[in-house]
């Protein structure tokens, strides 16, 4: 058997079991359309049994990934929504390296949709492996024994000799404030010839990591005609530091096993391929996901970072919750938001990096507006929840539509000119959203719904 495998059989133990069952008790329970969404992609993943069988580590039940499949869709807004090979793609290469995706409890990888403009904006499922994940895969090695990757705060102690070996690094009495993260570092202890040495890496600064994060990060959005940080690396700065001193800077003088050289190469990318004797490392892409400019003659600035605000005077969950029942309310769209915001506190920001007044003030603007149940559609949750549908329905036929070719066929369902989703009604958009599951992903079923469509309206006289 191999080391991996070894492992992997002997880690899970009650306590770890119990975590897990108290972590998916307090998952949020989805529902209505969107539980169907999650037990269809359940059931798609289960369909692939046999290839997440070939691609684990011998010994281990596919029943493990599937399971932590089903919790990863349940626990990740609108991942249900990507295109299901994706998210199949990415399980195979957690089970391949055998990791768990979406455990909390472990810090693995992380399954997350995002939008790839390089296929047109369609959502997509995207692996991100954790600094715990990429210790996991460091202990593989034969010759490693210890290994760790650290944040320093404001107002750690610390001192590091690389010449020496030599590292310090004392926190304040408990219940002192650590403050602000500095900088971050990453060592290794490894078994030589002589005993066990310990390899160190040059610190980076914060300010460093923040340059190496606006270069790198793959998220990022065009807010002002400048393109902006978003996504993991805007909301887990700290943990991604920590891996990329190890991933950046650790492994280039420790000895690494050939998962971790895997994982370096598969992370923050996102995989097509089904078939699970392929190498990971091989067919995982790592595509753009700034979107292009919506004036694609504009001047790009330079780059900047939208951080997120700390906790104390930060937007709270309340009045996050209210801005955007407001806005349902009131028809608005995100540019509306934007504008409105940028009126009322005189910056353009998202909810998110509102601070507490800012939030108040943000609301009471937005009360002031009268809902006007005549113009415009105003998106309820399951308005909006049924628009996602279809679009992630749409993606996952075996045949590509256009936008133009998908506004004709439902404007012959409902029999008259569609031209947005806004001229569909609610009722409406259920019934394409049905019509489009009893396809079952089959472009054939499809054109045969829009033509018995047709031919019963031909027949009708409308």
């Amino acid at each position: 058997m191999s080391g991996r495998s070894q492992r992997t059989q002997n880690q899970p133990g009650q306590n770890r079991r119990g975590q897990e069952q108290q972590n998916r008790e307090q998952q949020p329970q989805p529902k209505g359309q969107m539980l169907e969404l999650i037990n269809e992609m359940s059931a798609e993943v289960r369909l692939h049994r046999d290839a997440f069988t070939a691609a684990m580590p011998r010994g281990v039940s596919p029943q493990q990934i599937m399971q932590d499949a089903h919790n990863c869709l349940r626990s990740t807004k609108n991942l249900p929504l990507v295109y299901r090979p994706t998210f199949v793609a990415a399980l195979l290469t957690c089970a391949s390296l055998g990791l768990r995706p979406g455990v909390p409890g472990l810090g693995h990888a992380w399954i997350l949709p995002f939008r790839n403009f390089q296929n047109n904006g369609r959502l997509e499922a995207q692996l991100i492996i954790g600094y715990k994940g990429y210790a996991d895969l460091a202990y593989r090695h034969t010759r490693v024994v210890g290994i760790a990757s650290n944040v320093v705060r404001s107002r750690d102690t610390f001192e590091i000799d690389l010449g020496d070996d030599k590292l310090t690094h004392k926190t304040p009495p408990f219940g002192v404030p650590r403050g602000p993260a500095i900088g971050f570092y990453a060592f290794a202890k490894v078994q030589g010839p002589y005993g066990t040495e310990r390899i160190l890496t040059e610190p980076m600064s914060a300010a460093e990591m923040e340059e190496h994060r606006d270069e790198h990060a793959m998220h990022k959005e065009w807010v002002n005609g400048r393109r902006v940080v978003a996504g993991v690396w805007l909301d887990h700065f700290d943990e991604m530091g920590r891996k990329t001193m190890i991933r950046l800077r650790l492994m280039k003088s420790m000895p690494v096993a050939l998962d971790l050289a895997t994982a370096a190469v598969v992370d923050e990318g996102v995989r097509y391929d089904l078939n699970p004797e392929a190498d990971p490392a091989k067919v995982t892409e790592r595509p753009s996901t700034v979107p292009p400019p919506l004036d694609p003659h504009a001047p790009v600035r330079d780059s900047v970072v939208i951080r997120t605000p700390d906790r104390q005077g930060g937007i709270t969950p309340d009045q996050d919750r209210r801005i955007a029942q407001l806005m349902r309310q009131r028809g608005m769209s995100k540019n509306d938001a934007l504008d409105l915001v940028e009126k009322t506190v005189g910056e353009r920001l998202s909810a998110r990096q509102l601070n507490e007044e800012q939030a108040g003030q943000v609301i009471d603007a937005i009360q002031a507006i009268p809902p006007d149940p005549i113009g415009g559609t105003v998106l309820t949750p399951d308005r909006e929840e049924n628009e996602q549908r279809i679009v992630a329905l749409f993606d996952g036929l075996d045949t590509r539509l256009g936008a133009d070719r998908r506004l004709r066929d439902l404007s012959t369902l409902v029999g008259r000119d569609v031209r947005t989703s806004a001229d569909v009604n609610d009722g409406e958009l259920g019934d394409i959203a049905d019509v489009l599951t009893a396809c079952k992903g089959q472009t054939a079923e499809w054109d045969a719904a829009v033509k018995a469509a047709a031919d019963q309206r031909k027949a009708s006289g409308i």
